[in-house]
């Protein structure tokens, strides 16, 4: 299968670099989970460049503020409401939301996009440029490699929230850290420095943001140098977590179902 060609939607952008791929999210990254037509658009993404010959990798970036935490909490504070059926209160206009399931169109897209991230054949590199949601750092630690900007940090949105953290943040953060480390990050309620997040093994390395896209194309570029036989057969390995990751998103999903639901009665 040939991988589609550049193109721009209003949720990310897709271009091709050789044989390395390159998605950068700049736009409403919530569209992945409130519209079924962007979603399902960009799993074929995904899925046409793991099956296509001439791709040996892909590399993710961002836009500052794309997966940060006050767009995460709102979009969350929003949907949650909706799940209630009451005003928003992050809405000056405060009119009843006309779409109570979008909580559970996002939890569904978020956990359908981690299990593809973590199936893909090819090399996958994340690089993340300001701050970043708990939810979206679960996804990303799904990735072979992640790097970061000096200024980037994690953000314990699920606090500020709360609820549960998503993105499967809970299933991959002690297989990469100790308990007590993965116990102390998700109840930080300050954010984590990517020097930090390097330290704990969380991030493979983090540039000054200016050189910093740079740096993430020339890494993924040495990386894909590599025979695509042995980063498929090394890659054959390192995914044998992945029907456990489908059984705790089901487990993940009760627990935010019960959140939401706690919270909804308490403030109705």
């Amino acid at each position: 299968m040939t991988a589609k060609l550049d193109f721009h939607t209003a949720c990310y952008s897709h271009h091709l670099d050789g044989s390395l791929a390159i998605i950068d999210f700049s736009g409403d990254i919530y569209q992945l989970g409130t519209c079924m037509e962007t979603k399902a658009t960009f799993l074929s993404l995904l899925h046409s460049l793991n099956d296509s010959p001439e791709i040996k990798g892909l590399l993710l970036l961002n836009s500052p503020g794309v997966f940060g935490d006050e767009k995460y909490c709102h979009f969350m504070h929003s949907a949650l409401v909706a799940r209630g059926g009451r005003p928003c209160l992050y809405s000056r206009s405060a009119k009843l939301s006309d779409n109570p399931i979008k909580m559970e169109r996002w939890k569904n897209a978020l956990s359908q996009i981690t299990q593809e991230v973590l199936k893909f054949k090819k090399l996958l590199i994340v690089g993340f440029e300001g701050g970043v949601a708990s939810s979206f750092f679960g996804t990303a630690l799904a990735a072979d490699y992640r790097y970061g900007t000096d200024e980037m940090t994690f953000q314990s949105s699920h606090l500020r929230l709360g609820l549960p953290p998503g993105g499967g943040l809970g299933f991959f953060l002690p297989r990469f850290t100790s308990q007590p480390k993965a116990r102390d990050l998700l109840f930080s309620t300050e954010p984590t420095s990517a020097s930090d997040l390097h330290q704990l093994g969380l991030l493979d390395g983090h540039f000054p943001s200016s050189v910093f896209r740079n740096e993430c194309k020339q890494i993924a570029s040495d990386l894909i140098k590599m025979p695509i036989q042995a980063i498929v057969g090394v890659k054959s390995i390192t995914q044998r977590h992945c029907q456990d990751l489908i059984a705790f998103h089901e487990y993940e999903d009760r627990a935010m179902d019960q959140a939401c639901a706690k919270q909804i009665f308490h403030k109705g």
